[in-house]
Order: structure tokens, then C-alpha cells, then sequence
């Protein structure tokens, strides 16, 4: 469930990026926490270059034991960075996405669901590399393990979104229509209550579309659609 305190996720990982004092208000942590994740979000493009001018085959070691690289913006980049490169380069963007998890499994500083969030993110986005590769059996791998990290995530609606769209796609490439639309219809749901109206009109659009094409009202919905 997301948080009902209007605050949300994005709260949450900043309150939970500096040590708890209280001898401190809280307004003056939040205030401290946010600098925090904008500064590592600032220092992310130059570490991103640096981490990436390493061999391909060396980037995990690298990732994996120098702290530098082991920040929330480097692995937002790297994530960012592998959504770019989906259309041009699928291979250079699973291991972006790849990169991208073994960062997360090293920000122990922040809560245990948040990183679960940031670890479905990369899952997706590998998983959607694999997809346009033509790798289903991989890419069906990948959003079980998408899966497993949302059900232990924050609630996040940005990401249900996310990985219902990647479910939809791995329908679709099954063959299966009417459930891929069944999917964009509960991911455009769930973008709307976000407050993101832009890509709730896209999957709504995508939805259309694909019924359009032949695809059923009436399939039944397994997978990650809950309600």
C-alpha cells in the first residue's frame, strides 16, 4: 500500500538516507536528506562516465566494491540510461539494467521496500531488453523476479505502473491480447492515480489499439494485476 500521509515513497527515501536524531525536528532531517539526494542525483552523470569507462565484463566488480558507484542516483541513471537505449541497442540496455540491480543491493542506508522498488524498476527495464531481443523465456524470468521485489516494495503506483505495462508486454508478445489489454488498462489506472495523465492516455491509447486489433474484453488477468 502506499503511504496515506501525503508524503509517499519519495518521502521516505529521504527520511530515511540520514541516521535519526532526536535532538533534531524533523523538518531539519528532511531538509538534510532531500540536499543528500540531489546531491547524489548532481554527482550521478560524472560517476555514470566513470563507471561505464570501465570494460563491460569489469562494471559489476566496480559497481560492487568502490562506494562511490553504490549511491540511488547512479542507479537512476543507469536506468534511465537503459530505457534510452531500448530501442537501439537491447543488449547494452539489459546490462545497464543489470548494472543498475547491483547497485541497488548495496544502499542499505535507505529502507528495505524502497530499494525493493528501485530492484523491480531494473528487473523491468532488463526484462524489456530481453523482450525486444526476442528472449521471452528470459524476459518472462525477469518479471517474476519483478514481481517478487513489488511485493515487498513500498506500493509505489509509478512502479505497479511500470511493471503492469512490462506484463502487458510480455502478453502481447505471447500472443495473448485481451490479457495484455486487460494489463494496460489496470496500468492506466494506476498512472491516473498517481496523477500522471499523460501516460494513463498512452496505455488507454495502447489499450484501444490492441482491441481494436482483435484482442478480447473478457480474459482473465494473472500475474501482477491485483484489483
Amino acid at each position: 500500500m502506499t503511504r496515506d500521509d501525503g508524503h509517499g515513497p519519495a518521502f521516505a527515501l529521504v527520511e530515511n538516507s540520514l541516521p535519526q536524531s532526536e535532538e533534531s525536528p524533523l523538518s531539519v532531517r528532511l531538509a538534510a536528506a532531500e540536499a543528500a539526494l540531489e546531491r547524489e542525483r548532481a554527482e550521478a552523470p560524472l560517476l555514470c562516465r566513470l563507471l561505464l569507462s570501465h570494460p563491460p565484463e569489469r562494471r559489476p566488480e566496480v559497481a560492487a566494491g568502490d562506494p562511490r558507484f553504490q549511491t540511488w542516483g547512479v542507479g537512476e541513471r543507469l536506468l534511465a540510461r537503459s530505457l534510452e537505449l531500448l530501442e537501439r541497442d537491447t543488449a547494452e540496455a539489459e546490462h545497464l539494467a543489470v548494472l543498475a540491480l547491483t547497485v541497488a543491493r548495496r544502499l542499505g542506508r535507505h529502507s528495505p521496500a524502497l530499494v525493493r522498488d528501485l530492484e523491480a524498476r531494473a528487473w523491468a527495464c532488463a526484462g524489456k531488453a530481453r523482450l525486444r531481443s526476442g528472449d521471452l523465456a528470459g524476459a518472462g524470468e525477469a518479471l517474476r523476479a519483478a514481481a517478487a521485489c513489488l511485493a515487498q516494495g513500498t506500493g509505489d503506483l509509478l512502479v505497479e505502473a511500470l511493471l503492469l505495462e512490462f506484463e502487458a508486454d510480455v502478453c502481447q508478445a505471447q500472443g495473448h491480447r485481451g490479457e495484455a489489454a486487460a494489463l494496460l488498462h489496470q496500468a492506466s489506472s494506476r498512472y491516473d492515480q498517481a496523477g500522471d495523465t499523460p501516460q494513463s492516455a498512452r496505455l488507454a491509447r495502447r489499450r484501444d489499439q490492441l482491441l481494436d486489433d482483435g484482442g478480447s474484453r473478457h480474459s482473465a488477468v494473472p500475474g501482477l494485476g491485483r484489483r
